[in-house]
């Protein structure tokens, strides 16, 4: 396993979870009939049978260099909540995690509009637990009592621009998980996420700081309080 002296790409495998009574309960739409939750119950079966969501990681460290701007391992972010959350000299854990090329391939005809809005609804769900198995991977074998995540593109002021400076600290290695991004800073598959998990024992939430309502891994409501006490 890695240890913070380590700055070696790592890979790791995550079991595809998905409680499937709640997804049903949870996408169940007012009036809706049983052929309803059985259409999910299918969907979320049969993307289970396919899916194989993996990430990379790796231990990075920081040197802040001013109030927005910081450098992780020799590469420049333009960020003030950067700044604001870590430290000079922290170590810190990149990742890019996805629900695989796998999963991403099964889709629907076009007209049959629900399914495939379903069927999105059950991947998003499918990332948003690989990122938080990964979290919880690494906080047990790094024995941190508390982590938290930040996101590019989550958050005004790290736009998804940013997100090519953090593929820069993996040298071309998310290729190994089938992730590749786009020009415009896209990653494809879509449903993936990059980010950066960090040791944390405040309860950091950035949730609270996204203006992005209908986000379905949301964890906490948006707070301009908190916002302001941040980023001041």
């Amino acid at each position: 396993m890695t240890n913070r002296e380590d700055k070696e790409t790592h890979k790791i495998e995550i079991p595809p979870q998905l409680d499937i009574p709640l997804l049903v309960k949870r996408m169940r739409l007012h009036g809706s009939k049983e052929n309803f939750d059985e259409m999910v119950k299918v969907l979320a079966e049969e993307a289970v049978a396919v899916a194989r969501p993996r990430a990379i990681y790796k231990s990075a460290t920081v040197s802040c260099i001013a109030r927005d701007k910081v450098d992780i391992d020799g590469v420049h972010f333009t960020s003030r909540i950067l700044g604001k959350m870590f430290y000079d000299g922290e170590t810190i854990y990149p990742f890019i995690a996805t629900v695989g090329p796998e999963l991403d391939k099964l889709k629907y005809p076009s007209r049959e509009m629900m399914k495939n809005f379903t069927l999105d609804a059950i991947k998003m769900v499918i990332l948003i637990n690989a990122v938080d198995y990964l979290s919880e991977y690494l906080k047990t074998w790094l024995l941190m009592r508390g982590v938290a995540f930040l996101n590019p593109g989550e958050l005004e002021d790290w736009p998804i621009t940013e997100q090519k400076q953090l593929f820069k600290l993996f040298g071309g290695k998310e290729r190994e998980i089938g992730v590749s991004l786009t020009s415009g800073t896209a990653m494809h598959p879509i449903k993936s996420r990059s980010g950066i998990i960090f040791p944390d024992e405040t309860g950091f939430l950035s949730c609270r700081l996204c203006t992005q309502i209908r986000c379905a891994g949301r964890k906490a409501a948006y707070d301009p309080k908190v916002v302001e006490e941040i980023m001041r």
